[in-house]
């Protein structure tokens, strides 16, 4: 597959739906969700001194923490980033956040056998609409995908123009829609290619194209609230095109979060080149080079023992505040 130039973009099947983030407020019973209910795996845990340059934990300057949770290696697989403000005990949750589709009947069994009844919102015979400890909402079937092939189907949001939405995230972002699963109301959008066969195509730095996580986006017709509890979807492209399309998306007169940035250690020479977007709804989109991040997503052996002695870290902040993001309550207006 070839990739760009700075003078040519690449394909949109050089590109991948990496993961979403979440703020959660318990460690201990979003990873007991994640992993005991669900069936995933935490495979990356890491710990940070201050905020994300990126804001990849939101606007907030405290120590927070990392956990990547999913039911593979993140080359192949779709992933949540679960972060972890330390000196937030809550967050206001919109109506931004509509679901994620699940294929896995362990899941399903997992649920009506260990969840707790005040997080089921509907059980039938093919499916099972529960919610995690922060209020996400999953919807999982009682059906299993291939051998190797991820369960996550599907990342729904909500946005309040579906026209608008749809050139935007296929006319710039270059998502292809999926014909057969969209309708006036909503759309499905993907990278790669969908088939019903067992296809293992990948980009050249090894990311798999074929079979991935989907965007769902579904019409409200009415404003999307974004709260301060808002996540944000994270994609892979080639390196050069992270600032092809920062430059794109500033010519046609959308907002750009965070310009073309690199992240990493200081001595670090393979920084992730990264871009921060905020679609015509607000949703965040980070575009990351995946030659680098490749490395940097490895699946972490000793990640769920990172885990474990990350919930030792419990500072008793007297400035901890209940719901987060605003001018007043960041950590460096308190000093």
């Amino acid at each position: 597959m070839s990739h760009g130039t700075p003078l040519q973009e690449s394909t949109s099947d050089d590109r991948r739906l990496l993961h979403f983030t979440m703020k959660i407020t318990d460690r201990l019973a979003t990873k007991n969700f994640f992993c005991n209910i669900l069936g995933m795996k935490i495979l990356r845990h890491e710990e940070m001194d201050s905020g994300c340059a990126a804001q990849c934990n939101g606007d907030f300057e405290s120590p927070w923490s990392k956990t990547m949770a999913g039911y593979g290696h993140e080359n192949s697989f779709f992933v949540f980033e679960l972060n972890y403000n330390y000196d937030v005990e809550g967050y206001e949750y919109g109506n931004d956040f509509s679901s994620v589709t699940i294929n896995n009947r362990q899941a399903v069994s997992n649920a009506r056998q260990f969840l707790d009844k005040k997080f089921i919102e509907v059980d039938n015979k093919q499916s099972i609409i529960i919610r995690s400890p922060d209020g996400h909402r999953f919807i999982l079937f009682d059906q299993d995908v291939y051998p190797g092939d991820d369960p996550v189907q599907c990342l729904s949001l909500n946005v309040s123009n579906l026209k608008t939405s749809i050139d935007y995230y296929t006319r710039l972002l270059k998502m292809k829609i999926n014909e057969n699963e969209s309708n006036n109301n909503h759309v499905k959008l993907y990278y790669g290619l969908k088939t019903n066969q067992k296809s293992k195509v990948k980009t050249k730095s090894g990311f798999l194209v074929d079979n991935q996580c989907q965007l769902e986006l579904i019409e409200l017709k009415q404003p999307i609230d974004r709260g301060t509890g808002y996540g944000r979807k994270a994609f892979c492209c080639a390196t050069n095109d992270v600032e092809l399309i920062q430059n794109m998306i500033e010519k046609e007169g959308y907002n750009i979060l965070i310009p073309v940035m690199e992240l990493g250690d200081l001595l670090d020479f393979n920084k992730d080149k990264v871009v921060i977007l905020s679609d015509p709804d607000g949703h965040e989109i980070c575009f990351v080079g995946e030659e680098n991040y490749f490395k940097a997503c490895e699946t972490d052996p000793d990640a769920e023992k990172k885990f474990y002695k990350g919930l030792e870290n419990k500072p008793d902040d007297p400035n901890k505040y209940l719901i987060g993001e605003d001018e007043s309550s960041k950590r460096q207006d308190k000093q």
